[in-house]
Parts: C-alpha cells; sequence; structure tokens
C-alpha cells in the first residue's frame, strides 16, 4: 500500500522475511499464501513470490434483495402458463405451469421496483398459500431443495417493461427499466428458480468496486 513494492517486484525469501519479522518459516508461508489468496502477489516454483499487478478493471459487486426502508407489498400471488421467456429458463414443457409470485417495492410512496419471482409449480407441494412465506428468493428455492445443493446466478440488462409492468411503476411503455435476472441452478445443472426485478431509472443504480481496500 505505501509503494515499497510494485507490480512484477520480488519479494525477500521465506527466509529473510522469517528474519525481518522475527517469526518462523511456517508463520511467514501462511502470510504469503493468504496474500496469494487475496491477489496481492503470486509465485512461481524455484523462484518466489511476486508482486500482482492490480486488476482495476475486475469489480466485485454487492446485490441484496433486502428492501429495508423501503414500502414492500404484495400485489399477486398464483399459478399461470409460463411465457417462452419463463419456460425457457426453467426448462418447462408447454403443459408445465409456474407460481407467480409478484411485489411491489415503493420509496417515499412511489412505486421504485416491480419484483416477478417465478418457480415450477408441482401441485400440492407445497400450496400455492405457503410460497408467500419466503419472501426472500433464496428462501423459495431453499425450501424446495437442500439449502447448499444450488447456486444462483446473476444476469443485468435494460429492458421497456410490458403494459402491466408500466402500470405498476407508473411510467411509459418506452421508458428504459434496469432489469435484475436472477437464477437458481441445482446440482444437475436445471433451473428451478427464476426473477426479475424491474427498477426505474432513480432507483436502479447498482454499485461495485475494485482494488484492494474499501474506499473510508
Amino acid at each position: 500500500m505505501g509503494g515499497e513494492f510494485n507490480p512484477g517486484d520480488l519479494l525477500p525469501s521465506e527466509n529473510v522475511l522469517s528474519t525481518q519479522y522475527h517469526t518462523s518459516r511456517e508463520t511467514v508461508r501462511k502470510s504469503l499464501n493468504i496474500l496469494e489468496k487475496e491477489g496481492f502477489i503470486y509465485s512461481r516454483a524455484g523462484k518466489g513470490s511476486y508482486i500482482s499487478s492490480p486488476q482495476h478493471n475486475v469489480f466485485s459487486m454487492s446485490f441484496s434483495e433486502d428492501d429495508s426502508g423501503n414500502q414492500t407489498k404484495y400485489r399477486n400471488i398464483t399459478v399461470i402458463e409460463p411465457s417462452e421467456e419463463i419456460r425457457n429458463a426453467l426448462e418447462l414443457n408447454s403443459s408445465d405451469k409456474v407460481i407467480e409470485i409478484s411485489r411491489v417495492i415503493s420509496r417515499n410512496g412511489i412505486p421504485a421496483a416491480f419484483d416477478i419471482k417465478y418457480i415450477p409449480y408441482d401441485k400440492g407441494c407445497p400450496i400455492i398459500e405457503n410460497e408467500i412465506n419466503y419472501s426472500v428468493f433464496p428462501e423459495i428455492v431453499a425450501a424446495k431443495t437442500a439449502p447448499f445443493a444450488f447456486c444462483t446466478q446473476m444476469e443485468i440488462g435494460v429492458e421497456s417493461g410490458d403494459e402491466k409492468t408500466a402500470h405498476t411503476l407508473q411510467c411509459e411503455l418506452s421508458d428504459p427499466l434496469l432489469v435484475i435476472y436472477r437464477y437458481f441452478i441445482d446440482q444437475d445443472g436445471r433451473c428451478i428458480g427464476f426473477g426479475k426485478k424491474y427498477m426505474r431509472q432513480n432507483y436502479g443504480r447498482l454499485k461495485a468496486s475494485s482494488g484492494y481496500f474499501e474506499p473510508c
């Protein structure tokens, strides 16, 4: 951080570092492993450890479905015939149905986001009314499988909403909306949950950071 070492520089050997910091080689080795995992250095067999080049064009983004501080209201929860987009996402047959759970997130009384979740409908397992207990998407999927038995993927795009979305968000059909697509994949590679969250321009802002320290 102080600029004493720069990208490409060779670090002192484990022996030199253990003497300099009055500690064992094992402690030095563990410390170097931590630095390598965090991306500060890389090692080359028989040569030693080198300073990595910071990847300021690689960003880490945190996205949470926690809408605390806003007003959330369920709009609908029902069984529907899925559109082609939903069928493709969930790999469903034309005769399959899905449970649609939609809610509106408002800020200061103004609709800011429209969140829609889809999960395959298995008749009687569980009943539709039980689904509303799982308002956070991972909990919806976890209710149907083991908590560690799936992964989640996210995509970001821009769309103009359909009439229902435009009416819900009180915007024009032509207005661009930020869309968060969520996919939940099980261990067999099947998509077991799909969701879209439409966000108006004044609400839909995502933040990401790069580098090796958090700004003050």
